[in-house]
């Protein structure tokens, strides 16, 4: 399951021209990526989650997070954040 992801999330990065870190493939990969739409091109962040409340967490800690996206390469949905640190499901990719 987790090297489909991988494959997934590599084909996914490839097609819209989104930097991969070296550091994503030392790692399994998960359900839920964020996108770094600080950067040009836009980059993976190396990182993926298993649980919502992981996500949620990097999130919360993290300065910028207006300028991520967030997807769920299990629905194939992107996702935001609401106010109650749950997600609400997108738009279909």
């Amino acid at each position: 399951m987790l090297e489909r992801y991988k494959r997934r999330i590599e084909q996914y990065c490839e097609e819209l021209g989104i930097e991969v870190p070296i550091g994503f493939h030392r790692r399994d990969a998960c359900r839920y990526v964020a996108i770094d739409l600080g950067h040009t091109p836009p980059k993976l962040i190396a990182t993926t989650w298993a649980t919502e409340q992981d996500t949620a967490r990097f999130l919360e800690s993290s300065a910028a997070a207006q300028k991520f996206r967030l997807l769920d390469f299990q629905e194939r949905r992107e996702l935001t954040l609401n106010d109650q640190s749950h997600f609400v499901k997108g738009a279909s990719f």
